[in-house]
């Protein structure tokens, strides 16, 4: 079992209050696609928002779920520190936290799990995805 990254007092948001926010992230997510990029603040604030939401439930989600919000936590402490350091990153590291931690993912992770997806491996539902394309099929089943 993975230990959480994350100290449990930290975890403020009444669980509604974390779901109206993830309308927030479908804005914040349309800002970022249309400037290509996402702030240190926002990768720390995404980081943190994914913490509100799962917390309760970390020992319930698969390990490479854990693995995933804990290098979340490094990675928005990095970005945390470098903001207040003045310290611009890589442009890798830009591209990496877009990617796996920008609004967008962040939504669309969160309403995945949210909806129960949880149960199954990453390698199950791209290959379920690729299935049902090839169908024609465009829903997701177990």
């Amino acid at each position: 079992m993975t230990l959480p990254f994350m100290l449990g007092s930290l975890i403020i948001l009444p669980k509604a209050i974390s779901y109206i926010v993830l309308i927030v992230l479908l804005i914040a997510g349309i800002v970022e696609f249309r400037q290509g990029h996402i702030g240190r603040i926002g990768i720390f604030l995404n980081s943190i928002l994914l913490w509100q939401i799962f917390y309760p439930t970390f020992n319930t989600l698969p390990s490479w779920f854990q693995w995933y919000l804990n290098i979340g936590t490094v990675i928005g402490v990095i970005a945390l520190l470098a903001y207040f350091s003045r310290q611009s990153l890589p442009t890798i590291f830009y591209q990496v936290c877009f990617m796996g931690y920008g609004s967008i993912s962040i939504l669309i992770v969160s309403v995945l799990f949210i909806f129960g997806v949880h149960s199954v491996q990453p390698a199950q539902i791209s290959s379920n995805i690729s299935s049902n394309l090839t169908n024609g099929s465009f829903q997701y089943s177990n």
